[in-house]
């Protein structure tokens, strides 16, 4: 028999040193850019049907054959006559879409909407259409490109270039970001922003002993800012964005830096940010994602793991080792005192690792480097929560679950790990690290890839309960234990079998559930929850 507790919703009182951040995507569920071709990279072969691959496309990723370009908005698993959502919730993709390129084609769409207004402009080679959706659009969209010539005096099939697709109601990018997506932000005040996602740190590394070099980084203008294998880039956005976003949004950036990247990709890297992002903020540096993870697309765990085996060192102690290093060249680049001020490293973790492997990494750093806290800022963990997975629980099982997984993390003293929060606050303080615990991700964790109780499972993340749980998670089991910052995963996402990581899944809709309401109202005292839609 379960017995669940209670959690009372009550009124929050202001948290005046609370600091709560967010993991971004790309693209975020209903917009990223108000160009969409900056978010999606899908181009097939209008010959073979397979995806574009050298020489099929130029130094920039655009085709340099005819082709198709694919849209895929659909909910998991409506391809399949198998939507998992219960409320079979879809993105309104309809409207108006201006395109351009430059080139001329023969433009078709054979699913999604209709091609209409095509004009060829000779005298600067310019292209433009109307992708016209419907409403009631299933949001999946095929537009071919075929007689193309990428300039007046190229051949046929020699494709084109600077594609453009502007969400309805735009008629230019100039402001680059979709201003739904901004206007989160604006909404509530984040600390701090994690790019891990948008930049596309998992599997973006080459196979060890190769290194990143700076030249071979996302730029603003390639094809897209999305990961670009037929050009072998496999991260995501260009860091010029992220700042550009922090700038923005005043928010710290906690930037996650390749395994793999050289000392002079860091050292570009850092000057980058030091001479263009808003000296009001601070910088967070982690060496790549999760180097711990041996699930596949984590390469990054691989690398690591080689690259010790190289140097003479356990796994653990080149995660120590490149860590210094990174907070070495960025101290470098901002000059002594910068580090725990401007710069903030932050050396992150398996949660249930911390007397195995996180303690052994501080010893490590003293031992051979000097005191961790004259380099390390914090020391992180991820802080999930979940429950519901077995057949038949009903969503009220399900919050009792949570609130029972969120509890059991609060405090663990056992012979075994010993890595409860308080555990981990407690050795952040014994080693002196002036920003304590962090969390590096954490929330509703309702992912893995099974479609077990799915739906009940959904269901509970837009409850009014998930309010309730969402708050206790950040307050009672983090900031009130003296957790520092804790940074939430995700903003936006899809609600599927495949997580729903997301505080909504919809930006244009950001109150869709209660989750975004239970950050913002945490943060500003009040207690509304309720949905705003």
């Amino acid at each position: 028999m379960k017995v669940y507790l209670c959690i009372p919703l009550f009124f929050i009182a202001f948290i005046s040193h609370a600091q709560i951040g967010v993991n971004i995507s790309l693209p975020e569920r209903g917009g990223t850019y108000i160009d969409l071709v900056k978010e999606n990279y899908r181009w097939n072969s209008l010959g073979t049907g397979s995806a574009l691959s050298p020489p099929e496309v130029d130094q920039k990723g655009w085709p340099a054959v005819d082709a198709q370009y694919v849209v895929d908005f659909r909910p998991v698993a409506e391809w399949n006559n198998s939507i998992e959502d219960p409320e079979v919730y879809s993105l309104d993709v309809s409207g108006t879409w201006k395109c351009s390129f430059e080139g001329q084609a023969t433009v078709s769409a054979p699913a999604g909407g209709s091609i209409e207004n095509y004009h060829h402009e000779a005298g600067n080679n310019l292209s433009t259409f109307d992708f016209v959706v419907p409403q009631g659009s299933h949001g999946f969209f095929l537009i071919n490109f075929a007689n193309t010539r990428r300039s007046s005096v190229s051949g046929l099939n020699t494709g084109f270039a600077n594609f453009k697709m502007l969400r309805p109601g735009f008629e230019n990018d100039d402001g680059l970001y979709y201003p739904p997506f901004l206007a989160l932000f604006d909404l509530v005040n984040f600390e701090a922003i994690r790019y891990m996602a948008y930049t596309g740190t998992n599997g973006r590394d080459p196979r060890y002993p190769a290194q990143l070099s700076w030249s071979q980084r996302k730029n603003p203008d390639d094809a897209s800012q999305r990961a670009m294998p037929p050009i072998d880039k496999m991260g995501g956005a260009c860091w010029e964005h992220v700042i550009a976003i922090a700038n923005r949004t005043r928010t710290d950036p906690w930037i996650n830096v390749p395994v793999s990247a050289s000392p002079g990709y860091v050292t570009e890297l850092a000057t980058l940010f030091q001479e263009n992002l808003d000296p009001g903020l601070k910088v967070c540096v982690e060496s790549s994602n999760e180097v711990w993870n041996s699930a596949p697309g984590f390469e990054q765990t691989q690398y690591n793991s080689q690259q010790a085996s190289d140097l003479g060192l356990s796994d653990i102690e080149n995660h120590a080792r490149r860590t210094i290093e990174l907070a070495e060249i960025f101290e470098t680049v901002y000059g002594a005192g910068s580090l725990n001020n401007q710069v903030r490293v932050m050396l992150c973790y398996h949660q249930p690792m911390l007397k195995w492997s996180v303690v052994p990494m501080l010893e490590y750093i003293r031992d051979v480097h000097g005191t961790p806290s004259d380099y390390l800022w914090a020391m992180g963990c991820q802080t999930y929560f979940s429950g519901g997975h077995e057949t038949g629980e009903s969503v009220a099982d399900i919050l009792g679950d949570c609130q029972i997984s969120i509890s059991s993390q609060m405090d663990e003293t056992g012979e075994i790990n010993e890595a409860g929060r308080k555990q981990w606050i407690a050795t952040a303080a014994a080693w002196n690290l002036p920003g304590g615990f962090v969390s590096y991700e954490g929330g509703p964790d309702h992912g893995g890839g099974s479609t077990e109780n799915m739906a009940n499972r959904i269901m509970a993340e837009r409850s009014q309960g998930m309010y309730d749980l969402m708050q206790y998670n950040l307050k009672d089991a983090f900031l009130d234990l003296g957790g520092k910052l804790a940074m939430q995963f995700t903003l936006s996402s899809a609600y599927s079998r495949y997580g729903c990581w997301g505080l909504t899944d919809d930006v244009t809709v950001p109150h869709r559930n209660y989750k975004l309401a239970a950050i913002q109202d945490l943060l500003s005292g009040t207690s509304q929850a309720k949905k705003l839609d």
